[in-house]
């Protein structure tokens, strides 16, 4: 297993793809936040678990994205089935995309140390487009005085592989494509399908500290593999420090705090590293992540760090 893990995790870096932008919201601290981009991962922590996420991207650059999500999930049936639903609002200049998921997972143990976990999800996207509020040359361009919008269904699929040691997962969140404008359909104004490949490893230094490193990939159609490549270290089981490098496009630092056995507190701060560098002053994200004790199915075997 150790063997395709890192062969998905040198897969994911190689290659680049002549594409135009990504249009799914990213993550500095994708690791707490893995339900908004794959289902399966809905039950996995074996207790209800409540996880938000702020994001303030390219900050002093007007029109500049915004990202708020929340997800919700527990198992059921003690071990075998999660659910949860996601709720995400990404905002871009005037343009706002809402998603709204519920999520399912059946979890399949394969020895008793790993792990899969196989999830669908089904939901709704709204996108709104309030070009009215935009000041333009000639106010009464008919283009300009209607705003756009759209609501169309989504479904999605993942898998998820994981033990106490390490995980590796693939993910299609969005697998149905939407036209935004139907007047320009054979355009390029469409909501793309995504891929999502994410995997990280852990390894106990000694009593105090522990390293994990992980990997996300992205593909979308049109735009260039992305890639985040992070390293943390836990100290005595409480505190995150990590470090993050998105590769041609950010770099940053997090750190995330274990308050008690039941709440974790992040803050996340990078900076751009291309031709946007000099008219931002970066990007912030706030994370929480909340277990609700009181709805464990059972007792761990060992921690779980992701």
């Amino acid at each position: 297993m150790k063997r395709i893990l890192l062969g998905l995790l040198v897969f994911t870096l190689i290659g680049i793809l002549k594409l135009n932008a990504q249009q799914e919201p990213m993550y500095t601290q994708y690791m707490f936040n893995t339900l908004a981009v794959n289902p399966a991962y809905a039950g996995t922590r074996n207790a209800l678990n409540l996880n938000t996420l702020t994001r303030l991207q390219w900050v002093g650059l007007e029109g500049s994205p915004k990202t708020f999500s929340v997800a919700l999930h527990s198992p059921i049936n003690k071990r075998k089935i999660g659910v949860g639903m996601t709720l995400v609002t990404d905002e871009v200049g005037p343009v706002r995309n809402t998603y709204v998921t519920l999520n399912y997972a059946y979890r399949l143990r394969i020895t008793d140390d790993l792990t899969l976990s196989m999830g669908i999800k089904g939901g709704l996207s709204n996108y709104h487009a309030g070009l009215a509020e935009l000041k333009v040359n000639d106010p009464e361009d008919p283009h300009f005085q209607v705003d756009e919008k759209k609501l169309s269904p989504n479904v999605g699929l993942g898998f998820y592989l994981y033990s106490d040691k390490y995980y590796v997962g693939f993910s299609a969140p969005k697998l149905i494509e939407t036209t935004v404008d139907e007047e320009y359909a054979a355009s390029k104004n469409e909501l793309k399908r995504h891929y999502y490949i994410i995997g990280g490893y852990i390894w106990k230094i000694n009593s105090h500290w522990i390293f994990k490193p992980s990997l996300l990939t992205k593909a979308v159609s049109g735009a260039p593999v992305s890639n985040d490549i992070t390293m943390q270290f836990l100290y005595n089981d409480r505190i995150w420090m990590g470090a993050m490098y998105r590769i041609g496009d950010a770099a940053g630092l997090f750190v995330d705090v274990k308050i008690n056995k039941q709440l974790i507190i992040g803050y996340g701060y990078d900076f751009s590293l291309n031709e946007l560098s000099g008219i931002n002053s970066g990007t912030h994200e706030i994370m929480l992540s909340f277990d609700f004790d009181g709805f464990a199915t059972s007792k761990v075997k060992s921690p779980r760090y992701f």
